[in-house]
């Protein structure tokens, strides 16, 4: 298959490793079967746009990271993806109480040292 093809499946399962999410955890969050995620990744199948949205949609990312040959050029620290991670499904009201709540945290911390 072409390229293209190669860099998506390849692209999908960096960033779902990243994520530490299973082929199936992908797939529900993509309303994709597991079975399709991993000929994705294994350039077993030619997708559609509409499938490779999905898939962007599900992972955070942009259609072109996932079709570009571009690496990122900021990757996230572990802390940072878990962070993320809490936010993930929270209406913007929730993202806010957590970013306050996080932010009170870290001035608590500061003046302690």
């Amino acid at each position: 298959m072409p390229d293209i093809y190669q860099r998506l499946g390849q692209r999908v399962r960096q960033e779902r490793l990243r994520l530490g999410w299973t082929q199936e955890e992908l797939a529900e969050k993509a309303d994709l079967h597991a079975a399709y995620i991993g000929q994705i990744e294994r350039t077993q199948k030619k997708v559609s746009l509409a499938t490779v949205d999905r898939l962007a949609t599900a992972l955070e990312v942009g259609i072109g990271f996932l079709l570009s040959q571009e690496e990122r050029s900021y990757r996230p620290s572990n802390w940072e993806t878990r962070i993320n991670g809490l936010l993930k499904g929270k209406s913007l009201s929730e993202k806010g109480a957590l970013y306050r709540t996080l932010k009170g945290f870290a001035k608590e911390i500061r003046s302690i040292r």
